[in-house]
């Protein structure tokens, strides 16, 4: 997969950068049993759609968990700030997006709750393996269910 491509696809189509929020959310939501707190809504595009942070996933599984993934990359936190400064300006019409075609709920809480059944199957190999990426990194946060200690890990601020 080619990085500019996808970097260049991605930071154009809200749609595209919706699916990565819904399989996101989608992971957090099996594991939390919630729905997506906004301030962890700033996490997946950045992290899985930046090429050197995407690569951190593979070889791993959902038994790694989120506190492994970070002891074993500390890469992952280079950076993290303006890659989510640069991400910002796409995460707002992607959730839009994501509401409009519900796929997301925004729940009475103000949490975030993936609607599975209004998205429709992907047939590209290249894209699965990032809503996978971003799947694992819901079920990982979700795992941990805790705002603070997750930026923390991060080396982000509230």
């Amino acid at each position: 997969m080619n990085k500019i491509s996808i970097d260049v696809f991605a930071e154009t189509n809200p749609a595209f950068c919706s699916l990565i929020i819904f399989n996101f959310c989608k992971g957090y939501h099996s594991e939390a049993k919630l729905g997506v707190p906004f301030p962890l809504l700033i996490l997946p595009l950045p992290l899985v759609l930046s090429y050197e942070i995407e690569k951190t996933f593979r070889g791993t599984n959902i038994k790694t968990g989120f506190f492994r993934w970070i002891e074993n990359n500390p890469e992952i936190q280079l950076n993290l700030t303006s890659r989510i400064n640069e991400s910002n300006e796409f995460l707002k019409p992607a959730i839009e997006f994501a509401i409009f075609k519900k796929t997301l709920h925004l729940d009475s809480s103000g949490l975030l709750i993936p609607i599975e059944k209004n998205v429709g199957k992907n047939k590209s190999l290249e894209l699965e393996s990032l809503f996978k990426s971003a799947d694992r990194l819901g079920k990982w946060l979700g795992q941990v269910n805790s705002i603070k200690t997750i930026y923390n890990h991060l080396g982000l601020q509230l």
